[in-house]
C-alpha cells in the first residue's frame, strides 16, 4: 500500500481526475480511507 503522505495525496489526485473523468463512483470507498489516512497523518503531524 501507499506509504508516505505525499504519495497519497499524489496518487488521491490522479484518483479524484480519474473519477471525475470516468464518473465512475465505484473506488469511493479507496477516496474515502485515503482521505481519512491523510487527515490523520497532518493531525499526527502537529
Amino acid at each position: 500500500m501507499i506509504q508516505s503522505t505525499s504519495e497519497k495525496e499524489a496518487y488521491l489526485k490522479d484518483l479524484v481526475v480519474k473519477l471525475l473523468q470516468e464518473r465512475n463512483l465505484s473506488d469511493f470507498d479507496m477516496l474515502d480511507s485515503l482521505f481519512e489516512e491523510i487527515k490523520q497523518e497532518l493531525q499526527n503531524q502537529k
